[in-house]
């Protein structure tokens, strides 16, 4: 059963948050050092999960998912890439600094940056992330544990709340994620795939080299189409625990404008596209 839930930011959560946008100079060498320190763990030569999160001059919001990547929690052997996608800013300091495995991709793209994560990636299993989303401790064995209880289950993906960068929460928020919610259960009907975004997603390393990984033709929509290509050696399923919940920047959201606006505009399309949400998407 699909599961319900708060949509809130937590005070753990907010504790990372207070790291976004100090500059890597202010940063103190204890705060840095813990962090180098955990990650030591994530260097498994022969992982069985991969987390793979793509930068592109993410300087001001790197650290705090990184200070809570650092504290996952996890009874099997992870390995954790950052693909640096020609940063011009510190992002790579950041990286370097906290004892994060990375890859340079200099060939601008998500789709390419994504790639180059999937061809450096070795665990069985590879799971999707960015650098403006907080992860919580057992966020990687959630994503996964789907797939190691179910053969034919080669992709999965969690649920996202939103944080507000200025650190306001006004109910048109709430209300914006609900209605979000309710398109997502929808579409997980018939069409999981476009669900799937990159920045909380799973999948079976080996079946998405099989048809070569993301679409680097694609300006916008490469995780979903990936999913897509996958949904078609196996199963997609949501993971609905709050446990694998992500948190991740409104900021996108905002691009549409003014929250009522964007609540608006995802309520037409929920409207829009309901019978599509009952019919199952053409091979391409």
């Amino acid at each position: 059963m699909l599961q319900l839930s708060r949509f809130y930011v937590p005070k753990k959560v907010r504790e990372y948050l207070k790291w976004r946008k100090v500059p890597f100079e202010n940063v103190p060498n204890e705060f840095f050092d813990a962090i180098a320190e955990k990650f030591k763990k994530f260097h498994a030569d022969n992982p069985l999960i991969s987390i793979v999160l793509i930068a592109w001059n993410e300087e001001e919001n790197i650290l705090p998912t990184l200070a809570s990547l650092a504290n996952i929690q996890s009874k099997h052997s992870i390995e954790i890439i950052v693909v640096n996608n020609n940063s011009t800013d510190r992002t790579q300091d950041f990286l370097d600094r906290c004892n994060v495995k990375s890859v340079l991709e200099t060939r601008p793209g998500i789709a390419k940056a994504r790639n180059a994560g999937l061809k450096a990636a070795k665990g069985k299993y590879v799971i999707s992330g960015d650098v403006d989303t907080i992860y919580l401790p057992e966020w990687p064995d959630k994503m996964v544990q789907p797939m190691l209880d179910d053969s034919n289950v080669v992709c999965t993906y969690s649920l996202h709340v939103f944080y507000d960068d200025d650190n306001h929460y006004p109910l048109a928020l709430y209300i914006y994620q609900y209605i979000k919610l309710i398109g997502i259960y929808l579409k997980n009907f018939k069409r999981p795939h476009l669900n799937c975004g990159g920045a909380s997603s799973a999948y079976v390393r080996e079946v998405a080299l099989k048809f070569g990984g993301y679409d680097e033709s694609l300006k916008r929509g490469s995780d979903g189409t990936l999913a897509f290509e996958l949904s078609k050696f196996g199963k997609i399923k949501l993971v609905s625990t709050p446990k694998a919940f992500i948190y991740t920047s409104a900021r996108r959201m905002k691009a549409d404008g003014p929250i009522t606006k964007a609540l608006w505009i995802r309520l037409k399309n929920n409207l829009k596209y309901f019978t599509h949400y009952f019919t199952t998407q053409k091979t391409r």
